[in-house]
């Protein structure tokens, strides 16, 4: 492994708003940083987190957790944004499948799975974080009515997740294939993202889900 990797590794694990999954007591030393009951935010696949970052700076009143199983994914994520002085937002190394594990107390409004590995082939379906299995962890740890969003460059993905939405009988909030060809977007919605970016960049139509359980 590369030195400058290395050391990030080591120093994510060292920074007050970073948390790791393993840890004793991780749920209650991330309430306990957060400093409040308000509302959370989750998103999955974060990697330097610019969804969590970018609705922390707008939202004062919310908290936010960005989740990421590579803590020097999440080094960055911290970096950045400690330099914007952000006390709302935390950062978890953990895993989807672990999630239910960590979250007994905490209780999200909202979860953004933003551009996460699409897994094309069937034989890792199971993989995909819109898979019926992730949901049901989800479902653990989302309040009555809370919302998923899933933003994808990937045809496959999106197709699939629409599927399951019908198959599971969920609830369709919104879903399209060209989220920017759109004038009227959300602030959340319009967050771009870095890898987001990239592929705006290169002519790929950006596509979003919206769904809840209920």
């Amino acid at each position: 492994m590369p030195r400058k990797k290395q050391k990030k590794l080591d120093e994510a694990r060292t920074f007050k708003n970073i948390f790791d999954y393993k840890d004793e007591n991780v749920e209650s030393r991330i309430i306990e940083y957060l400093g409040n009951d308000n509302s959370v935010t989750i998103e999955l696949c974060c990697g330097q987190a610019d969804y969590s970052i970018s609705l922390a700076a707008e939202y004062s009143g919310r908290n936010f957790i960005g989740i990421d199983r590579k803590p020097a994914r999440l080094w960055n994520a911290s970096i950045n944004a400690a330099s914007l002085q952000l006390k709302n937002v935390s950062f978890l190394i953990a895993y989807a499948e672990k999630l239910d594990s960590v979250f007994k107390k905490i209780k999200a409004e909202e979860i953004w799975i933003t551009f996460p590995d699409p897994y094309p082939r069937r034989s890792s379906m199971k993989k995909r974080l819109v898979h019926p299995r992730f949901l049901d962890i989800y479902k653990k740890f989302l309040v009555d009515k809370g919302k998923i969003n899933l933003k994808t460059d990937d045809d496959t993905l999106f197709n699939y997740t629409l599927k399951v939405i019908e198959n599971e009988k969920l609830n369709l909030i919104k879903a399209t294939d060209n989220l920017y060809k759109s004038n009227h977007l959300s602030f959340e919605e319009n967050i771009k993202t870095k890898y987001e970016k990239q592929h705006i960049a290169v002519g790929k139509p950006i596509k979003l889900v919206s769904f809840s359980f209920s």
